[in-house]
């Protein structure tokens, strides 16, 4: 991707990044000094998921990257660069269940379909969507 053409990117919210650290450290803290054994059992496998969150919100830090020649997907499961001709549709798909409003983004390119979620995005998937798409020649 040329860094001198018009880019979006998404990725997930630094600020629940750092959060998901703090808590990570608060149920180590929590593991090591809590005296019930399934308490602790507990505090460890709750620090061990909040450190995954963290490292993964790291690691794959752009999850979802597009300019006039395609888009870029990076996420723990898939790796792709996709050319335009290669995407079906990006879209926002929006549902209402038992009252909750859950919405998420969909990449579409055939063999390969990413859900992207609120979480993954940083964004509202509906605005990404129209976001994505306006990068499209």
């Amino acid at each position: 991707m040329d860094v001198t053409t018009p880019t979006v990117r998404f990725g997930p919210d630094r600020r629940l990044t750092i959060a998901a650290a703090a808590a990570t450290v608060v149920a180590l803290a929590s593991a090591l000094l809590y005296p019930d054994p399934p308490g602790r059992l507990l505090f460890a496998i709750a620090a061990v998921v909040l450190a995954a969150y963290a490292i993964g919100d790291l690691v794959w830090a752009d999850r979802l990257v597009a300019d006039a020649s395609g888009v870029r997907i990076r996420t723990p499961f898939t790796r792709a660069d996709l050319a335009w001709t290669q995407i079906s549709a990006v879209r926002a798909d929006v549902r209402t269940r038992h009252g909750l409003r859950s919405a998420t983004l969909e990449v579409d390119a055939g063999d390969v379909l990413v859900v992207f979620s609120r979480r993954t995005l940083g964004a509202d998937p509906e605005a990404a969507a129209g976001l994505v798409n306006a990068m499209r020649p």
